[in-house]
């Protein structure tokens, strides 16, 4: 987990963040009251076979303040920044970004159905009738 010390603007990592197995241990350790730049390697199995993507997820919690206004102008400034030096530097492939409010909007069925939506059939255009004489 990433976070910008606000004072510096600088992007950190959080030291004191622990390493979550599942979806629900990460939505637990992401901080419901600070923005976070969070990559998330996410081991599962998909139609028999295991799967370890890597997602990236931006959370920026709303909370009364000055320093939330000053959050929510820096983040989302710094967010390409953090994606550019993770994927060109750092060699990351990310699966699948998502960008959320609070932690607690993340859910194991949310991301499952982001990673492998459903395919469904359509129909092709079909035009109108033309009205009756």
């Amino acid at each position: 987990m990433q976070k910008i010390n606000s004072d510096t603007e600088v992007v950190e990592l959080v030291h004191e963040a622990p390493t979550p197995r599942t979806i629900t241990e990460l939505t637990q350790a992401i901080s419901a009251t600070e923005p976070r730049f969070t990559f998330y390697r996410y081991t599962h199995t998909h139609d028999g076979s295991e799967e370890s993507p890597v997602l990236f997820f931006y959370t920026c919690p709303v909370t009364p303040g000055n320093k939330s206004i000053k959050n929510r102008m820096l983040y989302p400034l710094m967010k390409r920044a953090v994606l550019t030096i993770a994927e060109q530097e750092a060699g990351l492939t990310i699966a699948k970004k998502f960008e959320v409010e609070d932690p607690s909007e993340i859910t194991e069925e949310g991301v499952t159905e982001d990673l492998h939506p459903k395919v469904t059939a359509r129909s092709g255009f079909s035009r109108p009738k033309r009205p009756g004489r």
